[in-house]
């Protein structure tokens, strides 16, 4: 039921693609037309020959796909093939498109519920035009070539284009950065980037505050603007090259201008699974490169995935016995057990080949008024040869007093920002997921551990200067206690 078949399965455990629901629908489908048409045996498309964009076309509050075809069978002098596939619990096919020419657009018109969506077509040294490609409710024309052409330029947005972003700059999802600015300001920058749109932050490791970021990304280039308040203050500007990334940080009123040079560290990986009822899991998780890579890549990956397994583990047994309480009455539950889901996520802290910082967040709804959310620490140090998972205790000299110095820093902070409930204890008040940077220790507090839902989460981040005189001498953060 929760399960995915076995066919299924292996194709997407074949690859491990991106979207492997999206991807077994894909190969599913042609695997049937394959049968109709072919004696030989069926080979899987991977990933990499086939490009994706991802948006609800008909509202009904699931992500459908364009799926643009890459490989030899499926492109000629008139353009490729693109597949429309409409996603729910599973993607299930729509329509296939013929000399399909990026860039694509999906309008802001709809027609029996759909988009419509403009294909390039031109021929003849004509000037660009766009096919006005519209739904009938249950599929798209196949040949734009001779569909009726748009009067104007379309109104949209364009996606698949040649040299997007999700190819040349930025992969979809989260990324993170090492850098220096000007001669010698090492910094760190951490960005998400969902088609075109890209925000994040970035800290300078002498002092690791956060600087929040946002901006757009188009090709191989990276616009971001540094925010102060709701005021730029400051624009940087990338471009990536074979060797790294480059660019300028250039201030709003361009009185200062320095050079920037920047390599990528890290990327995202993600799985998803779907059940019954619109029940959704999800995991993504940071994966490094270069000797941090090989260092922490297989400890971080087990430490989300186990996770994983726990949540689809639980779900599988919830809904075996759902099923059994249905059978009996198919209105006993009401509506509580529908569209249930658990999403969790990374967000690198910091970065260095020996001592690494995630930040993890989950969000979950298993029916009622809301869902919830926190966050978690994956915290990580090399240590004789091997990755180890840092506990709280492991930051700090046994024998001086840590808790009383961090837990009561703790408790002010949290009192004097009125949180309805702050710790009772120091002890209580250390009780909590933390990560770390070169700003401090960081304390993140779920909704209903210090407060009510409606006052969110807490963060309390305790700074170094609170926290030399009890750091560990030799531990994982002494490099910030000089």
């Amino acid at each position: 039921m929760w399960a995915l078949s076995g066919v299924v399965w292996a194709l997407m455990a074949a690859d491990q693609p991106t979207h492997p629901r999206l991807h077994a629908a894909l190969n599913g489908y042609q695997l049937e037309q394959h049968k109709k048409y072919f004696a030989t045996s069926f080979t899987p498309t991977p990933p990499a020959e086939y490009r994706v964009h991802l948006q609800d076309l008909n509202g009904d509050g699931h992500q459908d796909a364009l799926v643009l075809m890459l490989g030899r069978d499926y492109g000629g002098t008139c353009g490729r093939t693109m597949f429309i596939f409409r996603g729910g619990k599973s993607f299930r096919f729509v329509s296939r498109m013929t000399c399909v020419q990026e860039p694509i657009c999906i309008l802001d018109t709809h027609t029996k519920g759909w988009h419509d969506l403009a294909i390039g077509v031109s021929g003849g040294g004509a000037k660009r035009r766009y096919a006005h490609m519209r739904s009938t409710g249950a599929q798209y024309p196949l040949n734009p070539t001779v569909a009726p052409v748009l009067a104007d330029w379309p109104q949209g947005t364009f996606v698949l284009s040649h040299g997007d972003a999700t190819v040349k700059a930025l992969t979809a999802g989260r990324s993170h950065f090492t850098g220096v600015l000007g001669k010698a300001t090492r910094f760190q920058l951490g960005l998400q980037h969902d088609t075109g749109k890209v925000q994040g932050s970035y800290f300078y490791e002498k002092y690791g505050k956060p600087i929040t970021l946002q901006g757009t990304a188009s090709g191989a280039r990276v616009q971001l603007d540094e925010m102060k308040g709701e005021q730029v203050a400051a624009r940087l500007s990338l471009k990536r090259s074979a060797t790294g990334w480059a660019g300028e940080w250039r201030s709003a009123d361009g009185g200062k201008v320095y050079p920037l040079r920047l390599q990528q560290v890290a990327t995202e990986r993600r799985r998803d699974q779907h059940g019954p009822y619109d029940a959704h899991v999800s995991t993504a998780y940071p994966v490094f490169t270069g000797e941090a890579g090989r260092r922490f890549n297989t400890a971080i990956e087990k430490t989300y995935l186990d996770r994983y397994a726990e949540v689809n583990a639980d779900y599988e047994e919830t809904f075996l016995d759902l099923e059994k309480d249905l059978a009996k009455d198919p209105d006993f539950h009401g509506e509580s057990y529908k569209r249930w889901r658990s999403d969790e996520s990374g967000t690198v802290r910091f970065y260095s080949a020996d001592l690494i910082s995630v930040r993890g967040h989950i969000y979950e709804y298993s029916g009622g008024a809301h869902g919830n959310y926190a966050d978690f620490g994956v915290n990580y140090w090399w240590q004789n040869g091997q990755p180890r998972k840092l506990a709280l205790a492991d930051l700090f000299d046994d024998h001086k007093k840590w808790r009383t110095v961090v837990g009561g820093y703790i408790r002010r902070n949290l009192t004097k920002r009125e949180a309805s409930w702050p710790p009772k204890t120091d002890k209580d008040a250390v009780d909590a997921p933390f990560t770390f940077s070169p700003a401090g220790v960081e304390f993140h507090f779920a909704p209903y551990h210090v407060g009510s839902y409606a006052e969110g989460m807490y963060h309390v981040l305790v700074p170094y200067t609170v926290l030399k005189p009890v750091l560990r001498l030799g531990g994982p953060l002494a490099r910030w206690a000089k």
